[in-house]
């Protein structure tokens, strides 16, 4: 006789199934682009690396439910269904209207300042912030401009940003560090920046780039406190960090999250999710 417990890790097992075949069938958009508007199965099936018959299950779901249409030539591409869809976005969601939750959440995790910034010309203006509730802590202030040429911020926004004026940037009073593209590199291979007393003597931070529309950095996330504090939770803070800026990035449309960070691989989806839970 099977007892009730037998029935209920099955139960947990299909709901995982499930849950893992909602998720894939998602990828399957994000494997489109400008670049790519219509893709073979094969194409497809490497994008996501899944075997063939998988993707092919995958395909032929969406191809049936009107997501995705079928050309003459056996390619795919998505349909006008995801047109309408779209239209039902909400004209006035801007970022912030998506970052306020996630910031709250992180907030909580951490217990630290928890800060977003634009990127403005060759500057930074800090636009949110939320303030940790310690005596010690980093003090932010809306509205701030602050020059990239110092802080974390500044390096994800250099390193995300080629076309930014490196000589424009680092003009007196500011000197451009001799090892300063090997720096940006290591922000862009990692997907965070790292940085101490850049502006604040004993003071630490861990910047992540969020993406929007066509995977275009212009804003970022931020964690700032006590050096000793940050320092010792770094490995913790930053794959929340990275957490929290990855799932803005897809709810802003960014469709490639490889551009985030190698951390992503070692956090669950799940986690990823619940940080945008208020």
């Amino acid at each position: 006789m099977i007892d009730i417990c037998t029935v209920q890790i099955c139960q947990v097992m299909e709901a995982t199934i499930s849950i893992r075949s909602v998720v894939r069938a998602l990828a399957v958009f994000d494997c489109f682009d400008a670049e790519h508007l219509n893709l073979s199965l094969k194409e497809i099936s490497q994008r996501l690396d899944l075997a063939k018959s998988t993707t092919s299950r995958l395909v032929s779901t969406l191809v049936e439910t009107g997501y995705l249409m079928q050309l003459e030539d056996q390619r795919f591409c998505i349909s006008f269904k995801l047109l309408r869809l779209g239209g039902l976005v909400q004209s006035n969601l801007g970022v912030q209207d998506v970052v306020r939750a996630v910031m709250r959440r992180v907030h909580e995790i951490t217990g630290e300042t928890i800060s977003l910034s634009i990127l403005v010309g060759n500057q930074r203006v800090t636009i949110n912030a939320i303030e940790s509730k310690s005596s010690l802590k980093a003090v932010v202030n809306i509205g701030e401009t602050i020059t990239l040429a110092v802080g974390g911020v500044g390096q994800v926004f250099l390193a995300f940003n080629p076309d930014l004026s490196r000589d424009e940037i680092f003009s007196p009073p500011y000197e451009r560090p001799a090892n300063l593209e090997d720096g940006l590199e290591k922000v862009r291979s990692q997907g965070y920046a790292y940085s101490t007393g850049d502006r604040v003597p004993g003071a630490a931070g861990i910047a992540a780039p969020i993406f929007g529309l066509n995977d275009v950095n212009t804003h970022c996330l931020s964690i700032s406190g006590p050096e000793a504090r940050i320092a010792s939770n770094k490995d913790k803070f930053t794959s929340v960090l990275v957490a929290a800026a990855s799932r803005i990035s897809a709810q802003l449309g960014s469709s490639n999250l490889k551009l985030q960070s190698p951390l992503l691989k070692d956090v669950a989806l799940s986690e990823v999710d619940d940080i945008a839970i208020d």
